[in-house]
């Protein structure tokens, strides 16, 4: 399925805004979306693997979710929710080269650019790291 829309999911107000753009990107290029959600699996094991279980089962509640929505407002959109034990920004940007994608949407959380540059924010990432087009939406006020 080369040249997907990529969006990066992870449930958030952020996250939903950039849904209902990616939706409408993919139908106007004629492209799958692909809905991801990116965690960073614990080698460790224990209580930790625990966690991380809950946060892939916490994951795949949202792309399913996602991807019910996105069927939702149109159709025709060929939608495939993924969770990908990998970091977020790395989640994306090797689900994009996967997928031969066009452009990778994310959702902005809100914070000054300063705040996401010390944070690592997943947007300002992905800025500086992806070698397709990345789109930022604004979380709605």
């Amino acid at each position: 399925m080369a040249g997907d829309v990529v969006l990066g999911f992870d449930g958030s107000a952020g996250a939903q805004s950039a849904l209902g753009v990616a939706v409408t990107l993919a139908r106007a290029l004629g492209a799958p979306l692909a809905i991801v959600f990116g965690y960073e699996p614990n080698p460790m094991g224990g209580e930790t693997s625990d966690f991380q279980n809950q946060l892939k089962r916490l994951g795949e509640g949202f792309v399913h979710a996602a991807a019910t929505e996105a069927r939702r407002l149109d159709r025709d959109v060929i939608v495939e929710p993924i969770v990908v034990g990998r970091r977020p920004v790395d989640a994306l940007l090797e689900t994009a080269t996967e997928r031969a994608a066009r452009l990778i949407v994310v959702g902005s959380m809100g914070e000054l650019p300063i705040v996401g540059a010390i944070l690592g924010s997943v947007p300002h990432k992905l800025l500086h790291r992806s070698r397709i087009p990345v789109l930022v939406v604004p979380r709605p006020d």
